[in-house]
C-alpha cells in the first residue's frame, strides 16, 4: 500500500509539474513572442540603417574622389598656363635669335664689303 500511495504521489507530482509548466508556459510565452517580433523589427531596421550607411559612405568616398579630380583639374590648369608662358618666352628668344643672326649675318657682309674695299 506505501508502493500504491508513493506512485499515487508520485502521479500527482509529476502531473502538478506538468500543470506548472504548462501555466508558466503561458504566462511567458505572449511576452516571450512579443519580444521575438520586436527584436526582429529592431533587427530589420538595424540591416536597413546599415545599408544607409554603406551607400552614404560610398556617397562620401565618390565626393573625396571628386575633391581629389577637382584638385588635379586645378594643377593641371596652372601647370597648362606655366607651359604656355615657357612657351611664348621660347617663341621670343627664337625671333630674337633670328633677329641677331640676322643682324651678324649683315655685320659680317659689311665687314667684308670693307675689307674688299681696301684691297
Amino acid at each position: 500500500m506505501a508502493d500504491l500511495e508513493s506512485e499515487n504521489k508520485t502521479l500527482d507530482d509529476a502531473k502538478n509539474v506538468q500543470i506548472l509548466a504548462q501555466g508558466l508556459t503561458e504566462l511567458y510565452e505572449p511576452p516571450l513572442a512579443t519580444i521575438h517580433s520586436h527584436l526582429k523589427e529592431l533587427t530589420e531596421k538595424q540591416e536597413a540603417v546599415s545599408e544607409i550607411l554603406s551607400a552614404e559612405r560610398r556617397k562620401l568616398n565618390d565626393l573625396q574622389s571628386d575633391a581629389m579630380l577637382d584638385a588635379l583639374l586645378a594643377d593641371i590648369a596652372t601647370i597648362k598656363e606655366r607651359l604656355t608662358t615657357i612657351s611664348n618666352s621660347m617663341m621670343g628668344l627664337h625671333k630674337r635669335v633670328q633677329s641677331l643672326q640676322t643682324r651678324a649675318a649683315n655685320i659680317e657682309k659689311v665687314a667684308l664689303n670693307k675689307a674688299s674695299n681696301k684691297n
